[in-house]
């Protein structure tokens, strides 16, 4: 059974609320929009990195302390558990299939794989590798059957594991070639992504590049490609991607320097099989970011530095440090350091009313 854990800081959200709704009482202006919306706010050394979000209700989180988190109502309410036998593991991925299937992934050593059918009542330990040099960075399910988890190169080839059963499983199987020094980033879980029928891994350190297999079924026929990203150091290279339809968005940078703008984002056009350089130019400004994600009509960017929204010009949205991003569909949502989780909104001030109304008066 999981240990149910109730998070400090229930009152800093109504707070924030309530300032937020004073702040937007008096505009004029009917659409509102995209705010960053907090919805939860945390131990100040809670650090959630794992992420996911599915039928627009279901937003599951992973932190430290081996803590495991999840919401049914699109981030309303939260329920929070310690998971049996890992205090120390670092959640840094997670997924939900379903209002009830979920799977946490610690990143480090010894690292783990859990399995819950019951909504995190109880766990089944899919997988554990206690080699030191084993460190798990991300996971993606290409359906409710076959997904993969990758990790940090073991004597010459990232670690690959991948189930057919929804993850009540895993086989480790090979994975893609690595350079000696290169690595990959666990700062979101968005260092491996699946999109236009791509299975994509970024990587750092000391060559920073793009790993494809079009084989989603079996994740063989690795090809690899440089990545013009800051590179060079343990800390710099690629962290999240994020597929936008026919583009690919990478970011990333050196987390040593958050401030610093360079090598931090590279988009590419698949269709021309070129780097779009006007986007990139408009990008430019960018620090430090690991995570990225869009709704199809904006795209968001987060880091220590706060989060961004990009039209036809990067702008700054909400200057806290967020770690992670993720799109339901509908929703897009943040989780970051303090236990902080947050929501994108867009739509009128009405509604963004009632959205507030609804944070301040909810019971748990």
């Amino acid at each position: 059974m999981s240990k149910k854990v109730l998070l400090p800081g229930f009152i800093v959200v109504v707070v924030f609320a309530a300032v937020l709704l004073r702040g937007l009482r008096d505009r004029s202006d009917e659409f509102i929009g995209p705010v960053l919306v907090p919805l939860y706010v945390g131990a100040e050394d809670l650090s959630l990195r794992g992420l996911h979000a599915t039928d627009d209700t279901v937003v599951v989180v992973g932190g430290n302390q081996g803590v495991f988190g999840f919401s049914l109502d699109a981030g309303l309410h939260w329920t929070f558990s310690q998971l049996p036998d890992a205090p120390e593991s670092q959640f840094r991925c997670v997924w939900a299939h379903n209002d009830h299937n979920f799977l946490a992934v610690s990143a480090g050593a010894p690292s783990y794989v859990y399995y819950s059918e019951d909504r995190g009542h109880s766990w089944l330990r899919a997988f554990e590798d206690t080699a030191q040099a084993t460190f798990l960075d991300g996971i993606a399910f290409v359906n409710d059957s076959i997904g993969f988890i990758y990790g940090d190169p073991v004597d010459g080839r990232f670690k690959l594991l991948r189930t057919e059963d929804g993850g009540r499983t895993w086989a480790e199987i090979p994975g893609p070639e690595a350079i000696d020094g290169e690595a990959s980033f666990a700062a979101s879980g968005s260092a491996i992504a699946i999109g236009n029928n791509i299975m994509s891994i970024v990587t750092g350190g000391t060559v920073s590049r793009l790993h494809v297999t079009a084989d989603l079924r079996d994740g063989l026929g690795w090809a690899a490609s440089p990545i013009e990203l800051a590179q060079g150091l343990p800390s710099q290279g690629a962290f999240a991607h994020y597929w936008d339809n026919d583009k690919i968005y990478v970011v990333g940078g050196d987390y040593m320097a958050e401030e610093n703008t360079y090598g931090t984002v590279l988009v590419a056009d698949l269709i021309t099989g070129q780097n779009d350089r006007e986007t990139m130019d408009k990008l430019a400004s960018l620090p430090y970011t690991s995570d990225v994600s869009g709704d199809g009509e904006y795209l968001y960017f987060t880091g220590t530095t706060g989060v961004r929204y990009f039209d036809s010009a990067l702008h700054m949205m909400d200057t806290n440090a967020m770690h992670s991003l993720v799109n339901s569909g509908k929703y897009v949502f943040a989780s970051g350091p303090n236990g902080r989780i947050g929501r994108i909104f867009k739509g009128t001030k009405a509604e963004l009313d009632a959205h507030m109304e609804q944070l301040k008066n909810r019971k748990y």
